[in-house]
């Protein structure tokens, strides 16, 4: 007789109790309104949307992880004297159902948020109103009786604008 080595596999599933965020959705509708105008009439014309709204709900559920292992189980091959041994051609595989006793060790863990905080250097604008002034230029024609001719005579005023509380600009 001789000891062969042959390989035995099993798989197993593991349960976990796990909490899971669920998805809740429901259809609401918007209503979005036009003012449309015809001629002297105006009427108002109105349409519905609809738009998604999720809320999400932790659910206590139970989930499985599959653990597969392969251990080698000695066998004991005994023959005749005088006949050998000879490998099949293939290897003959069949399902087993074995009962495995075992330990269940639990791990709890928690989530502790921890807050990071750096400082932040932002540039923000700063308007200032000021006096803006433009020249512009505008030609004054006047009649005259006597020897008339036409002669170009800028005259140049002198616009100036300051912003104020009144024109919502200050």
């Amino acid at each position: 007789c001789r000891t062969e080595y042959e390989s035995e596999c099993w798989t197993k599933q593991e349960e976990h109790d796990v909490v899971d965020d669920v998805p809740e959705c429901r259809t609401e509708f918007d209503t979005k309104c036009d003012t449309e105008t015809s001629g002297y009439t105006t009427s108002e014309k109105c349409s519905k949307w609809p738009k998604e709204v999720c809320t999400v709900a932790r659910r206590n559920v139970k989930k499985y992880t599959p653990i597969t292992g392969c251990t080698k189980e000695p066998r004991q091959l005994c023959a005749p004297a005088g006949c050998g041994f000879k490998p099949a051609p293939f290897p003959e595989c069949y399902d087993k159902v074995q009962t495995i006793v075992q330990d269940a060790p639990k791990e709890e863990c928690t989530l502790e948020p921890q807050r990071t905080c750096k400082f932040v250097t932002k540039l923000v604008p700063k308007l200032e109103p000021r006096e803006e002034c433009v020249d512009v230029p505008k030609e004054v024609c006047t009649r005259s009786r006597t020897n008339p001719r036409q002669i170009q005579k800028p005259v140049i005023k002198k616009w100036c604008y300051t912003p104020s509380e009144e024109s919502g600009l200050a």
